[in-house]
């Protein structure tokens, strides 16, 4: 309850002061009257009123002595950082905007509170307030601390008062030593001292100073008696908008003492001028004289503050100097003139007596960006780039001796001389760079800007390059194209030979190439062959054969190399896996025989095979897919909605075993998968069915009975169901004339698919999709029977 009321109480104090830019010393008196703390007063000021709050709080000038010194900045112990000359900061860049030097007052990382660590001033003077620190240590031990009192003097035990006002710190050590003489003899023995006697300054006097004029908060305020005038600025916000940074005046016992100029503190670091200030000083701040911008070319773009008597080369000095690019002849000011505005151009002999007035605005521009002596030079010599016309540059020649020379590689017929004439339009001089470097015609002499261009007998032509193709280990690689090349140097580049090549059928297929033909020809190329032995020698065809630009190399594939064929057999076999294939034509009893047979669990009549599509069985699928899909047909499908990597092939391999090398016993081909199951006792319904599920074979089960289980047709199927074999094989429901349908037979393992009536801008509702869903894993059948028709034909 008491912290509450505390709380409360300083809360109270808060709402009343809530408008102020301080808090109250008063308040903060009243809140410590209420019994709380510095710690929890600081924490409430934070809370209440923001960090910025706390921080700017300062007393008063209703501040009484004894509270003013009170004030942490009168602690000599405290840490507080002192001043330094500041030059250009980034921060400074950043307000070009703003009076230059006006930031340093306002920037939150400078701090012009005084370091109250630093040794005592030798000319600072001890008055009422100050605590002095006395020890004494040898033959005789004693220490004591007595702040000076009102009337200027400190009592010391056993010597009585001793007057120390207006002295320094080392007359009043020699005062106080004196007068612990008289009680302690070893203080004043000379020949032989044994007590030891040290002053110090502990605690610091507060004084009060007086800010009138353009400074953001004007009053009196209570600063340590070794503040500055820079302190005491600091403490007042610094100058306003309107206030002068160069003649700052300070006044004591109504006599101008000291005149600080802002400009020399930051630019030249002078500090005589920032002199100490005393109790009861008055500074004042009055208006500026002139505001001058400067930009352009110059090191510090900001507004400067100019005294009347202040000149452009002054202004000048103060922006840091020209920069490396300025054009520094002459210089416009922009000034008012009446109603309207006037330019001034000074040169450069006129800065030190041209006067500027307040608004001015001057610009510093750069230097033409031009060359006035610029030679370049590009293309077939050592050293490209830019180089100076004069010394021992003038002519052409010289320019490519200068560049190192010509590389070897330039196009000696014609070099090009690219030159600026003086309407600013440029014009191409032909030049026979041959001829001038052989001496044989007239060297030509260069104009600045000229461009020399000697082009490259490889920038003139197409890249030349080489193509290899075939059974090489890097085929279709282009390879550069180098004088000499031969058939093996290609095939060397491009990895050399597969194993699977053919040396005896190597081929070079040349173009026909006549720049200055005059008639049509119909030969294409013409084409070389080559056979090789295995150290990629040519033993026949021309021996010193060499290729040209643009060849093709082709390695044809050897019809005596056959990599391995694996196929698999999985299911009820005696030996599942996968198998070589060992002849071109082996076929499904092959691959049975060699896995050791059928089981006795075997389900023959459902084995299946899978076959992956090779290229051209894909091709013609997705002809006939293409051909259905535009004739609109209901049974139409997406070649999208098909997974067109695998295909199930229909067999019946009891009959491929009843009769070995038959029609039904098919060839096998690289990845076939032939799979034996055990019998399933189960027949699946699927498609456009009320209720798609899997039904329980019986023995001469038709389709008819297993639909009804399936609970019939939908409305949107067309009844016409197809069976789906577990060998692959398909089989579809015929109509026998008007009223009737021949289904076909149902077998264990069976899927029964109901098809859907075409639907046109018909949404599915959820029983058709999952109708859909259930009979997408039949589409492979459906493939199948495709391929087959296609194999028929």
């Amino acid at each position: 309850m008491k912290i509450w009321f505390k709380t409360l109480a300083l809360g109270c104090l808060f709402i009343a002061s809530s408008l102020t830019a301080q808090v109250p010393q008063e308040l903060i008196d009243k809140a410590k009257a209420a019994g709380m703390t510095d710690a929890q007063i600081q924490q409430e000021i934070e809370k209440r009123m923001g960090k910025q709050a706390a921080v700017s709080t300062k007393p008063n000038a209703a501040t009484s002595e004894t509270d003013s010194r009170k004030n942490p900045l009168t602690n000599r112990n405290d840490s507080i950082r002192t001043i330094a000359p500041v030059t250009t900061s980034s921060n400074t860049q950043k307000s070009a905007n703003t009076v230059f030097g006006s930031e340093i007052f306002k920037d939150k990382a400078l701090s012009f509170e005084p370091d109250l660590n630093l040794p005592t001033p030798k000319d600072y003077r001890l008055s009422a307030g100050d605590e002095v620190i006395i020890n004494v240590w040898g033959a005789s031990e004693m220490k004591f601390t007595q702040k000076i009192s009102p009337d200027g003097f400190i009592n010391i035990p056993n010597v009585g008062p001793v007057p120390l006002s207006g002295l320094t710190v080392e007359q009043a050590a020699l005062q106080i030593k004196n007068e612990l003489g008289r009680i302690m003899s070893g203080i004043t023995n000379e020949k032989e001292p044994n007590t030891f006697v040290n002053v110090s300054l502990g605690q610091i006097r507060s004084i009060k100073v007086n800010l009138v004029g353009e400074v953001v908060r004007p009053g009196s305020y209570t600063l340590p008696s070794l503040a500055t005038l820079f302190n005491a600025l600091y403490a007042a916000g610094g100058v306003n908008n309107i206030g002068t940074l160069r003649n700052i005046k300070v006044y004591r016992n109504s006599k101008e003492i000291a005149s600080l100029d802002v400009y020399d503190y930051l630019l030249n670091g002078k500090f005589q001028s920032n002199i100490r200030l005393e109790d009861n000083d008055m500074v004042i701040v009055g208006t500026y004289d002139n505001h001058v911008t400067i930009r352009g070319k110059v090191k510090r773009k900001r507004i400067f503050e100019l005294k009347k008597n202040e000149n452009m080369e002054d202004l000048i000095n103060y922006a840091g100097g020209f920069t490396g690019d300025a054009y520094t002849k002459s210089i416009r000011v922009v000034r008012k003139a009446g109603e309207r505005y006037s330019i001034a151009t000074v040169d450069k002999n006129e800065f030190p007596a041209f006067t500027l007035m307040d608004k001015d605005s001057v610009i510093i521009d750069s230097v033409i960006p031009m060359y006035a002596n610029r030679l370049r030079i590009r293309g077939a010599v050592w050293r490209q780039g830019e180089y100076e016309l004069g010394k021992d540059i003038t002519t052409i020649k010289q320019l490519v001796d200068k560049a190192g020379g010509v590389k070897g590689d330039e196009f000696t017929g014609r070099a090009q001389l690219t030159r600026l004439k003086p309407d600013f339009t440029k014009e191409i001089i032909a030049i026979d760079i041959k001829g001038i470097l052989n001496g044989s015609i007239s060297d030509v002499p260069l104009k600045p800007e000229d461009e020399l261009y000697i082009p490259s007998i490889f920038d003139l032509r197409e890249g030349y390059t080489i193509n290899i193709r075939g059974a090489v280990n890097n085929p279709n690689v282009t390879i550069p194209y180098q004088n000499n090349m031969t058939v093996e140097d290609a095939i060397i580049a491009a990895g050399g030979l597969r194993e699977a090549a053919a040396m005896i059928n190597v081929e070079v297929a040349r173009r026909i190439k006549d720049p200055y033909a005059e008639t049509y020809s119909s030969e294409i190329a013409k084409v070389h062959k080559f056979t090789l032995n295995d150290n990629l020698e040519v033993v026949q065809g021309e021996k010193l054969f060499t290729l040209e630009p643009f060849d093709e190399v082709i390695v044809r594939f050897s019809p005596g190399y056959q990599e391995q064929q694996i196929v698999r057999i999985e299911g009820e076999v005696l030996f599942s896996g996968a198998y070589v294939l060992s002849q071109k034509n082996e076929r499904l009893s092959d691959l049975v025989k060699k896995a050791g047979g059928i089981s006795d669990q075997a389900y023959i009549k459902g084995a299946n095979l899978k076959r992956q599509l090779n290229e051209d069985e894909l091709r013609r699928l997705e002809t006939m897919l293409q051909l259905s899909s535009n004739k609109a047909s209901r049974d139409s499908m997406d070649v999208k909605m098909l997974n067109l990597k695998n295909y199930t092939v229909g067999i019946d391999l009891q009959k491929a075993l009843n009769n070995p090398g038959g029609p039904d016993d098919i060839i096998l081909r690289e990845g076939d998968q032939l799979f034996i199951p055990q019998y399933q006792s189960t027949v699946k319904v699927s498609g456009a069915v009320t209720y798609p599920n899997s039904i329980t074979y019986t023995r001469n089960m038709t389709v008819r009975q297993c639909l009804s289980q399936a609970g019939g047709y939908t409305d949107i199927s067309r009844k016409y169901p197809i069976v789906i074999y577990m060998n692959g094989k398909v089989a579809t429901t015929k109509r026998v004339g008007l009223f009737f349908k021949k289904y076909p037979k149902v077998e264990p393992g069976a899927e029964i698919l109901v098809p859907m009536k075409k639907q046109n801008d018909r949404k599915a509702s959820l029983a058709e999709i999952l109708s859909i869903s259930t009979s997408a894993t039949s589409m492979a059948a459906m493939v199948t029977s495709i391929i087959n028709t296609l194999d028929k034909k």
